[in-house]
Parts: structure tokens; sequence; C-alpha cells
């Protein structure tokens, strides 16, 4: 693996690899080798955020990992989640290769809720745009190629009606001729009212074109969505229909008896929710330390009486010994949270006071529970798993909890920790120096 990557790293140069060509050709095969065993997504975020470090002085190297990436997306079950990886793909080779970009988006399914396709093709005009490129025939591809909610066309349209009406005119007739007639969904109608009010002004009969397909698609049945969004979305038709012309809406609603009854139908009257009269909760900060801590043992609710005590030991009027005493308790009463992100955040920032008071034993045990719970919420195997209705960003979550050992030059091992993810981003923050870079503004779970 070594020698392959020194080739490719010298392809261009031509000479002897330097030590710090053969350090980083080291280092990207181990990273490689990692993220092949890691579980699919996981091993797909290693190979970008590799990828995100090499790409300006090795960008052979850095579009190897990015192509890497793009194959392994076959063992990915979800295809939301397969598309969503391939728009991050896309936006990362777009600076390397804006060719093979846009090739890569033609592996993006069309349609459904989320527009991976326009997202893809959102990110290569903002590339363009940082390089003065060709952003409008960018956008032109994007809808062309079926994505249809384009953020990039919205924007352009709504820059251009007063500036270049003739090209606003000319953009909306392609978003409208993209419009996905056959399958859309409500965020298709939506997207195309709001583009319809940015023209209406400048051309009458393209704004009710574009009204008449919005019109149909909201009361077609092909659109499954319930009975009080569709009349929501023929209530905004309507009300499209009344700013252009009020005759125009009352030939509407005589002709059409869905838009007519979505008018006069009633919403269902909302029950007020019985609800506790709000009491704001004492301020610790103006109780002695031992009128606090008393009164945060007492609270029932584990989430709350966590929170009080980290409030306690973070003050700076109180002993060492104090500091490490309700430190503790607080780690304690975090293990008995439910299973939710409040339990992660609560444990990462009580691992990193403990650091930041030089208490690595303490640190390390913090961490150490917060690795088991990540491990329970975490091992669903996809960028996002659902434990009891919580939702966890397990990836996101992995690559914060690098960032926090790596701001404290912590290593995995000294904290008895073995996960081959968390081995390979911490080879990753290894590249930086050797590239004379400075790793990324970091932030972790807990303030």
């Amino acid at each position: 693996m070594v020698p392959y990557l020194l080739a490719a790293l010298l392809l261009a140069q031509h000479a002897e690899p330097t030590q710090e060509q053969k350090q980083i050709a080291s280092l990207v095969s181990q990273i490689r080798r990692l993220a092949a065993s890691e579980p699919v997504v996981y091993g797909v975020d290693t190979r970008l955020r590799a990828a995100d470090v090499l790409s300006a002085k090795y960008p052979k190297a850095a579009k190897d990992l990015l192509r890497d990436a793009q194959a392994a997306l076959s063992g990915v079950t979800l295809p939301a989640e397969q598309d969503s990886l391939r728009v991050s793909i896309v936006q990362r080779m777009a600076p390397l290769d804006i060719d093979e970009a846009e090739r890569l988006i033609g592996s993006i399914r069309r349609g459904g809720d989320e527009d991976y396709v326009a997202q893809a093709y959102d990110k290569l005009v903002e590339f363009l745009a940082g390089t003065r490129g060709n952003t409008r025939e960018m956008i032109s591809k994007g809808l062309a190629a079926g994505g249809f909610r384009s953020g990039s066309a919205a924007k352009l349209l709504a820059d251009s009606k007063a500036a270049d009406p003739a090209g606003a005119v000319a953009l909306f007739s392609e978003i409208l001729g993209a419009f996905p007639a056959q399958s859309p969904v409500e965020r298709d109608v939506s997207y195309l009212l709001d583009c319809t009010k940015q023209i209406a002004a400048l051309n009458l009969p393209l704004a009710v074109e574009a009204i008449d397909r919005a019109l149909s698609a909201a009361t077609s049945q092909k659109l499954r969505v319930e009975k009080a969004a569709r009349r929501k979305m023929l209530k905004e038709i309507a009300s499209e229909l009344g700013s252009i012309d009020p005759g125009l809406l009352e030939r509407y609603k005589s002709e059409r008896d869905e838009l007519a009854q979505a008018l006069v139908a009633e919403d269902t009257p909302q029950t007020e929710a019985a609800h506790k009269d709000d009491v704001n909760p004492p301020d610790l900060s103006q109780m002695t330390y031992a009128d606090a801590l008393s009164f945060a043992r007492k609270l029932e609710d584990s989430t709350e009486r966590v929170a009080a005590l980290i409030e306690i030991y973070r003050r700076e009027t109180i002993s060492p010994q104090q500091r490490s005493s309700v430190a503790s308790e607080a780690l304690t009463a975090a293990t008995a949270m439910p299973l939710t992100n409040d339990r992660l955040t609560a444990m990462a920032m009580i691992s990193r006071d403990f650091a930041r008071i030089n208490q690595p034993a303490n640190a390390a045990f913090a961490a150490q529970l917060l690795s088991e719970t990540f491990t329970k919420a975490c091992d669903c195997e996809h960028v996002t798993c659902d434990r009891s209705g919580e939702k966890f960003d397990c990836v996101n979550l992995l690559d914060l909890f690098a960032e926090y050992l790596e701001e404290f030059k912590i290593s995995a091992e000294s904290m008895s920790i073995n996960n081959i993810s968390l081995e390979a981003r911490m080879l990753i923050f290894k590249l930086y120096p050797l590239l004379g870079l400075k790793p990324p503004a970091l932030w972790s779970l807990g303030n």
C-alpha cells in the first residue's frame, strides 16, 4: 500500500520522496487501512476528513480517498444516507476535479423529501462562485438534471428580478420546466410557489402556468400528504392567485371545487394542552455553596440535578477538593440519566472539565463512561441512530470526541478506549503538523 501511495503522491514531481512525503504516505496508508475496517458510514467519513486535510498540498491523494469513499457507498444500506454522503463527496471533489464531481451526481437518486441532486449542484455552484466560474450555466445543468429545489436558482431569481428581468423570466422558465409533475412532494409545491411570487409581476402568463401546475400537484392523489397539509397548500395557492388578481382567484374557485372547499373548510380547533405554571428556578449563583449543593441533591429530575452540580463545581470560589468532589458526584448522577444526547453532553462536559483541572485519571474514567454510552446509543452503524425517539448524530459525535482528545492531547489508549474509528480520526490529526497546517477550530460536546 505504501509504495502505491508514494507513487501517487510523487506522480507529478518525478523526484525522490522527501521525509514529509514518506511520513504522509505512511499515515494515509494507515488511515485507509482503518477506514476499510470501520463500519461503512464511519469509514466514508474518515476518508472525507482525511481528504479535507490533504486536498491543498496532495490533491492526488485526496482524490483517491474520495474515490474510495464513493466506492464504499455501495455498502450503505439506507438510500438517503448514500445520497447525503454523495453530496459531501461532490463538495470535496469540486476543487480537485469539477468534471468528476459533476459526474458523481449522476448516481444520486432524483426526487424525495430531500432533493439531494439539487443540493449537490448547489455545492458546485458555490465552488464556481468562489472561483468566478460560470455559475449560471451550472444552475441550468442542475435543473436539467432533475435537481428541482435549487437554492442557488432561487437566490439568483430573487437577485435578478430587478437587475435583469429578462434573465429572471428565462431562469423561471427553466425552474418551471424542472418541476417533477409526475412525482411531486409537498416541498416541491412550496418551492414552486415561492419562486412564482418572484416572477408574477414580470410575466403573468408564466406565473399562472406555474400556479396551474402547483394546483394540479396539490390535488393529485399521487401527492401523499395528510388532509390538513393538502388544505394548507391549496390556501397558499389561493393566496398567490388573490395577490395577482382577485378576479382570477374567483374564476379558479368556480372552476376548481377543491380550491373553493379548502377556503371554506375550518381548521380543527386546537385544544390547549394543560401546562404547569412557569416557575423560574432559583438562581444557584446567589446561594452559598452549601445551600446550592443541598438544593441540587434534592432535585428529582436527574438531568436537572446534573446541570445544577456542573454549575456548582464550576464556581471559581470553591476549593480544588470541593470541585473534584462535586464533579465526581455529577458524573455519578449522569450515569442515572436516560440514554439521551443530554447524557452524552453532560459526560463530555465533566470529562473535559476534569482534564482542564489536570485530573487525568478522573477525565479518563469519565471518557470511558462517555464511550460506553456512545456505544449503546450508536450501535446501528448509520450516520444517525434512533433510540426510543431520541436521534443521535453518531458520526458527528465521534468526530467531536476525537477533537476533545486532540484538544487536551489525550490518547485513547491512556483512557483504555479501543475504537477503530477513534483511532482513525486521531491519525488524521497527525496530518496537520506534517503539512504545516493548524487543525480547525476545535469545539467539543460540552462547553
